[in-house]
C-alpha cells in the first residue's frame, strides 16, 4: 500500500522594511530544517535576489533555491508538491509590493522579523495588516538584537500590543550570520556549536511547532 506523501507547508518572510533581515533568517531557518530531514525550497521573489546570491556561493545542493516574480508563487508551489518537497520558505519583496499579498496567502505560517529599533517598530504594522487581511497566523521573530540591552525588552513590549506569538528565541546580532552567509553557508553548518546555531534551531523548532498544530 502506498504511503501518502509528507503535506507541504508554506512560511512567508514578511517584512515590509528593508534591512529587517528577513533573507538572511530565511536561508538560516531552511538549512535548519534539510539538517531535521525536511525537503526544502526557498522561493525567492525578492527583487534584490539575496537568497538566490547566497545559492549561488553554496556546494551543498539542498536547500534548493529558486526565483521567481509573484504571479509564478502557485506554480513553483505545485511543483514542490510534485517533488514531494515538505517545506517552502517563501522571500517576500519589502514594501507594499503585490509579491508580499501573494505570497502569504498561500503560507501556513507568516513570520514577521523586526529589528529592536523604532524604524523597524514603526514599519511593522503595515505587514500585521497584510498578515490579518489574508486571514494567517503570524509570529514576530526579535532579530539582530544587541545583547543585554533595554531596546529589546522594550521592542518586545511593543510587538505584545499586536497580540500575536513572539518567538521565545532571540536572534542575537552575530558576525558568525554575515560570515555563514557570505560563504553559502547558515551558521549550523559554519559554526555548528555556537550560540548562533542554538538561536536558529530554537528558532525553528518554534515555528515547526506552530506548522504542526
Amino acid at each position: 500500500m502506498t504511503q501518502p506523501s509528507a503535506r507541504l507547508r508554506v512560511i512567508a518572510m514578511l517584512g515590509q522594511k528593508g534591512g529587517s533581515g528577513k533573507t538572511t533568517l530565511a536561508v538560516h531557518l531552511a538549512v535548519a530544517a534539510v539538517q531535521s530531514s525536511e525537503r526544502v525550497v526557498i522561493v525567492d521573489t525578492d527583487p534584490q535576489a539575496s537568497a538566490t546570491t547566497w545559492a549561488e556561493a553554496r556546494r551543498a545542493k539542498s536547500p534548493t533555491v529558486v526565483t521567481v516574480s509573484a504571479t509564478q508563487i502557485p506554480s513553483v508551489l505545485a511543483a514542490a508538491r510534485t517533488d514531494d518537497l515538505t517545506l517552502a520558505i517563501i522571500d517576500t519583496p519589502p514594501h507594499a509590493a503585490p509579491g508580499a499579498a501573494q505570497a502569504v496567502e498561500r503560507a501556513d505560517l507568516i513570520v514577521i522579523p523586526c529589528r529592536p529599533t523604532a524604524f523597524d517598530l514603526a514599519a511593522v504594522g503595515a505587514a500585521v495588516a497584510i498578515a490579518r487581511a489574508a486571514k494567517r497566523p503570524a509570529i514576530f521573530v526579535l532579530n539582530a538584537c544587541p545583547a543585554r540591552a533595554p531596546e529589546v525588552a522594550e521592542a518586545h513590549d511593543a510587538l505584545a500590543a499586536y497580540a500575536l506569538p513572539i518567538a521565545p528565541t532571540l536572534i542575537v546580532d552575530r558576525r558568525a550570520y554575515a560570515r555563514a552567509v557570505a560563504s553559502g553557508r547558515a551558521v549550523t553548518e559554519f559554526e555548528p556549536h555556537s550560540r548562533a546555531a542554538d538561536e536558529v534551531r530554537g528558532l525553528y523548532r518554534f515555528l515547526k511547532e506552530h506548522l504542526d498544530a
